[in-house]
Order: C-alpha cells, then sequence, then structure tokens
C-alpha cells in the first residue's frame, strides 16, 4: 500500500510510525506540513492509498480529506479530543491512557475511529511518554488501522484489536499552551 504520512515534524512518533510501516512493507513518504498547496502537491505526486498524520498540528485541508482517506494519530483514548489530551492526562494523573487513529473530518479528532491501543500511563516527564508509551502505542494502532483499512473492517467504530470506549465520558480538551514566565523577582 502506498502511505503518506504527514507531519509538523519528523519527531519520535513520526519515525516509529515510518519504521513500522515500511517494515511491514508498505511504500511510504514522508511530507511535512510546510502549507497546504505542499501537502496537495504532495498528494498529487505520490498519489498515495492512505494518508496518516502521525503528529499533526493543524487541520488537514478540508479539499483533501473528503477525496482519500485521511487517518489522524490522537494521542488519547477513544472520546477523547483536544490538542493537549496528553498534557491533560499527565497533569490530571490519569492511570490509562491511549493512542486512536481516526479519519479526518470537518471535527477536530471527531471522526471515524480506525483503531485504538491503551496503556498504562507511567509516572514520568511527558517527553519519555511520547517517546516511549504513546510511540508504541501509537505504532500498534496505525498498523492496525492501516490492516483494518485494508480489510474494509473500520466501519466507524473501534476494530477487534482496539481496546473499546473508555470507561470515562468524552472530553474536548483545550490547549494548554505556553506557560506564562514567573515575573522577575527585585532583589
Amino acid at each position: 500500500m502506498r502511505i503518506l504520512l504527514v507531519a509538523s515534524g519528523y519527531n519520535s512518533m513520526t519515525q516509529r510510525v515510518h519504521a513500522e510501516l515500511a517494515d511491514g512493507g508498505h511504500e511510504v513518504s514522508v511530507e511535512l506540513a510546510l502549507g497546504d498547496e505542499v501537502l496537495r502537491d504532495a498528494i498529487r505526486l505520490f498519489d498515495p492509498d492512505l494518508v496518516i498524520a502521525p503528529m499533526l498540528t493543524k487541520a488537514i485541508p478540508a479539499d483533501i480529506w473528503p477525496a482519500r482517506p485521511c487517518l489522524i494519530v490522537h494521542p488519547g483514548p477513544v472520546g477523547d479530543r483536544g490538542p493537549s489530551s496528553l498534557d491533560w492526562a499527565i497533569m490530571s494523573g490519569a492511570g490509562r491512557w491511549g493512542v486512536t487513529v481516526l479519519q479526518a473530518n470537518a471535527e477536530m479528532d471527531a471522526g471515524d475511529i480506525w483503531a485504538s491501543v491503551e496503556f498504562t500511563m507511567p509516572g514520568r516527564a511527558k517527553s519519555s511518554v511520547y517517546r516511549t508509551e504513546v510511540a508504541d502505542a501509537a505504532a500498534r494502532a496505525t498498523a492496525g488501522a492501516v490492516c483494518s483499512g485494508r480489510s474494509g473492517r473500520h466501519a466507524g467504530r473501534p476494530t477487534a484489536g482496539s481496546t473499546g470506549p473508555p470507561s470515562r465520558p468524552a472530553r474536548c480538551w483545550p490547549s494548554c499552551g505556553r506557560p506564562t514566565p514567573a515575573p522577575a523577582s527585585s532583589t
């Protein structure tokens, strides 16, 4: 299968998903999300069967996702939405978390679910959790999504390999933003 990875940066998550898909025998190309026209050109030139966004900080243009399957890798369990999900999970002391692969649509993180994988949250820094547990879950969920898409099993619900909906209600997290620096003290 020809798969185009679209990412805001070639970070550990993108690298991990890239390696997993390439090791699975797929023809994979990576395009950095440097603008909508760049993405349109990449799709036109590579002509992928599937577009996957392992780490994207902006929405896929509305003229792309209706024309071909575009999957978003979201670092949150089924029902979780928003740009700062992992931050909120860590700040709230969540014991379990997950990664959901869903189809892009007009509403952020609200498309049909193709796969999901949950994991136990360790008590470590965000960067460590992102590079290990989240990246591991993302690689497994993405491989599962590609497999379910190939067999036509995704059908807008968790797939057989999914852990299913979490026991918590759906939530759309606001952006955490950047912390405001403390004012300098005058001593």
